[in-house]
């Protein structure tokens, strides 16, 4: 072969682009139900993944093996990258579909074609693609750049372009099998009884890098708790997983290594089960140890993948219709209120983690006991397998590397930014909604979102829907990354893996303590709630934040209410509630809090309100503001000012209202970036006060 370095790193690079068009579909379909809180029949893009099942048609078989129709497919897939620069989210869904089925098709041809040399970097460029991946998602702080920049989109789509023209002129001998083995193989001409099993364990090997491994801060989110003693931080964590990952590779490759044994089972299902049950750091431990064991078994599996003697066509559409069911009850565990039949499917990733690892443990155990290596065979020269499995090892380790630079980088660069701020008598508060990342036209929000905040100066804001780090979603650490951008000190909460769609909590000052809620949900989808205690000017002022259930699910509202209002009332003297509510001013369970959780409401004249709530006690307030979504989100972000008294016994309210900003101090003003005083809903597509704010108290 040509120089081994450059065919290791092409298809590394090939490798990265498949990996980002499987995990690009699942948040572009999730997108459209996202809008309507209900299915839209857009979900059946899903069957892009089931393009292997026309390889079982033989005629089909041999059209996809012709150099022209490789090349086809080929810049199928990698044009499809192009997706990103779709004027639409419907194109882009199609295009991005068009470019997974493409790339399936293309892997199943040249992982059972060519040389036993070509299939052996070309499946390890897949593995390695994945390293890639997570590497490049540190240094853009947990998104995929090709998903997330439009000049980072053009360079990529640019080097996979070249790479994938120099793979088109090496393709000519795709359609020729090494050995007779290989092409019974390929065309499907020996079956064995046992095939099912190992497409079944592939695509739930698939599913499982994805879900807990698509990015190395996701354990830390599984494993997190409230402050003091919050779990590992994903960042350096994240380091930790990478290098289990690195690991598990490594060990898939000594000979001495017990990787189909029924110990080594054993440790993984005790892993798995050890990160969906167990507290903080014991629960991150038990993740890097699944990250040693899954890595340890992609070399394996892929050697009983395609040593299954039928029809690549089999046993990949076996491989996809598991990894579809699994990333699909994935997202019905925790969108259960919208989707039918999803009572069954409740909260339930103990049952999908578990069959997964029960499907893994059966192909271990009762599979053919063979790696790899097995592409090795008489004719193949032996030097050049061990020079490519030498020069693998290399760029595993480099990428490695990089990726630890990053984190340390990133580390330094977020904690030069914590300076801590001067004390100050006040404090400004934020809530706003933020839909997982994404704005109302499905495009990446967060370089937009995290300039509106800041540009909002507010001290201590309440991010709710964040929990994006689901695979269906993106994988993205949107806390870290808000976090790191924009200075403040993060609690996220509660876990990943207890079915909420998540609160991000950031702050300009350190919390003292913090303590995650779930709130009762015996009908809808499951609530979330924090508690925190902040130090602002040298006073405890404590927080409660919530995202309450349905409009729909009465019961669940009322008990929440009840829930939350004891929250606020055993908090201390000094205390600020930010909530999402579901329910009108006035209400059952706006007086529940207000009443029985002690707490004012910020302006209790603003009657056109829905769902976005500020109230308090034990503080002077200031200020109220409304600002318009302009199509960032579906809601307005909501803030208020407040000063910290003294004394929080004898102190004096405000309740003067003003809406003139010239007759309060300038250091109350909120930002005239958003304009000025504003009667009304603001149309237009821009930020700017509405809803009849700003409004001062003096």
């Amino acid at each position: 072969m040509p120089s081994l370095w450059k065919e290791i790193i092409l298809e590394t690079l090939l490798g990265y682009v498949s990996w980002s068009l499987y995990h690009g579909l699942g948040p572009m379909i999730y997108y459209f139900p996202l809008q309507t809180l209900e299915l839209t029949g857009l979900e059946g893009f899903g069957i892009a993944f089931l393009s292997p099942v026309f390889l079982t048609i033989t005629p089909f078989w041999k059209l996809v093996n012709k150099k022209w129709m490789l090349t086809l497919l080929r810049i199928t897939t990698v044009g499809s990258i192009a997706s990103f620069q779709a004027p639409n989210a419907i194109l882009r869904l199609v295009i991005l579909a068009l470019g997974v089925s493409s790339s399936l098709i293309v892997q199943a041809v040249t992982w059972w074609s060519g040389s036993g040399l070509q299939r052996y970097v070309r499946i390890w460029g897949f593995i390695l693609g994945q390293i890639l991946l997570l590497v490049l998602r540190i240094w853009y702080t947990s998104l995929n750049p090709v998903w997330s920049y439009q000049m980072a989109n053009r360079v990529i789509l640019t080097l996979s372009t070249i790479a994938t023209l120099d793979r088109i002129c090496t393709d000519g001998d795709c359609g020729k099998p090494e050995g007779k083995k290989n092409g019974e193989a390929a065309k499907g001409m020996a079956s064995k009884p046992n095939w099912l099993l190992m497409g079944a364990a592939f695509g739930s090997l698939v599913f499982l890098t994805h879900w807990i491994f698509g990015e190395v801060s996701l354990v830390s989110r599984w494993a997190v708790s409230g402050h003091p003693h919050p779990g590992p931080d994903p960042n350096p964590f994240g380091g930790a997983v990478l290098l289990g990952f690195a690991s598990g590779l490594m060990l898939s490759i000594c000979s001495w290594f017990p990787g189909s044994s029924l110990i080594w089972w054993v440790a993984g299902a005790a892993s798995a089960a050890g990160l969906l049950y167990l507290p903080t750091w014991a629960a991150a431990i038990s993740g890097c140890v699944l990250a040693i064991f899954t890595a340890s078994l992609w070399p394996q599996v892929l050697g009983h993948l395609i040593s299954s003697g039928t029809s690549p066509g089999k046993t990949m559409t076996v491989a996809m219709i598991f990894y579809l069911l699994e990333i699909f009850f994935c997202a019905w565990c925790t969108a259960f209120k919208f989707v039918p039949g999803g009572i069954y499917a409740r909260e339930r990733s103990d049952v999908l983690l578990g069959t997964m690892m029960l499907i893994i443990g059966l192909n271990m155990l009762f599979g053919p006991k063979k790696s790899l290596d097995f592409l090795q065979t008489k004719r193949s020269p032996k030097m050049l397998f061990r020079k490519s499995e030498k020069y693998m090892t290399l760029l595993l380790w480099l990428l490695v590397g990089l990726g630890l630079l990053g984190l340390g980088l990133r580390q330094k660069a977020y904690e030069r930014k914590l300076v801590k701020e001067a004390p100050a008598e006040e404090v400004s508060v934020a809530i706003w909604p933020f839909r997982f990342g994404y704005d109302n036209e499905g495009w990446s929000s967060l370089e937009r979102s995290a300039q509106l905040l800041s540009h909002t100066g507010a001290d201590f804001i309440t991010i709710l829907e964040s929990d994006a780090s689901k695979p269906y979603m993106g994988n993205n650490d949107l806390t870290m990354w808000l976090g790191e951008k924009l200075g403040f000190y993060t609690d996220f909460g509660p876990s990943t893996r207890d079915h909420t769609w998540g609160i991000m909590v950031l702050s300009r000052y350190p919390f003292v303590k913090s303590e995650h809620h779930l709130l009762p949900s015996p009908e809808g989808e499951i609530a979330p709630a924090i508690t925190l205690t902040v130090t602002i000017a040298d006073k405890l002022v404590d927080f409660v934040v919530t995202h309450f259930g349905n409009y729909e699910d009465d019961l669940d509202r009322k008990l929440q209410a009840i829930a939350v209002s004891k929250l606020l009332k055993n908090s201390s003297n000094q205390v600020i509630f930010l909530g999402y509510i579901t329910s009108a001013p006035g209400s059952r369970d706006y007086l529940q809090l207000i009443e029985h959780g002690n707490v004012k409401d910020i302006d209790s004249t603003d009657h056109d309100r829905w769902c976005e709530y500020i109230m308090y006690r034990g503080l002077i307030r200031l200020g109220y503001a409304r600002i318009s979504h302009a199509e960032l989100s579906d809601s307005e972000i909501q803030m208020a000012k407040f000063r910290i008294p003294d004394d929080p016994i004898n102190y004096r309210d405000n309740h003067k209202v003003v809406i003139d900003h010239r007759k309060v101090p300038e250091k109350i003003h909120f930002n005239p970036r958003f304009g000025s005083y504003k009667e009304g809903h603001n149309y237009e597509n821009n930020h700017h006060f509405h809803m009849s704010t700003p409004k001062y108290f003096l």
